[in-house]
């Protein structure tokens, strides 16, 4: 039996209507990323208070002393157990790692793992990940946000061949 997914309109729509409603209630939008510089900031503190010294984490410190209270914290919790139960009740729950043809796994894991910390740290300086600057920044007509838009799909256009090698799709008999 094949597993549906949800009309791509329908969930723009959805998505859309979504962050309407963040910027209406909480006046500001999506944003998953901050989730792991807190918990990486908390883990610091809870190992060794000295850290509190260091103005980068203290931000993190401001209205307590949990630096997990926050929003963010709870919209990533929401996503991971939203996906979680939307993969059930559609029947496509599978745990298992997405394998390439002639592709190390280990491998694989390692270049995730090095790309999510190089990721991380780049979300960071821009104080957003990609899909937050895109949803948020394309919704409220931000300049700044359009160049960076076209900057992505242009360096994918670019680069994707370089990368596609080492991928097989399954119409040419890949996994």
């Amino acid at each position: 039996m094949e597993k549906k997914y949800w009309n791509p309109y329908f969930g723009g729509v959805v998505l859309g209507t979504l962050l309407f409603l963040t910027f209406a209630i909480a006046s500001q939008g999506f944003g998953a990323s901050g989730t792991f510089s807190r918990a990486t900031a908390q883990l610091l503190v809870d190992s060794d208070k000295s850290w509190l010294h260091n103005a980068y984490i203290a931000s993190y410190f401001r209205h307590g002393d949990n630096a997990l209270l926050n929003w963010t914290v709870v919209e990533t919790i929401g996503i991971f157990l939203g996906g979680f139960v939307s993969a059930l009740l559609a029947g496509r729950l599978m745990i298992r790692p997405d394998k390439a043809h002639n592709y190390p796994l280990a491998k694989r894991f390692l270049w995730a793992l090095v790309g999510g910390m190089i990721i991380e740290f780049a979300t960071r300086i821009t104080r957003g990940c990609t899909s937050g600057q895109g949803l948020d920044g394309m919704a409220t007509f931000s300049v700044g946000t359009w160049i960076f838009m076209f900057s992505v799909f242009g360096a994918a256009l670019i680069f994707s061949p370089f990368f596609r090698k080492q991928w097989v799709d399954d119409s040419q008999g890949g996994e």
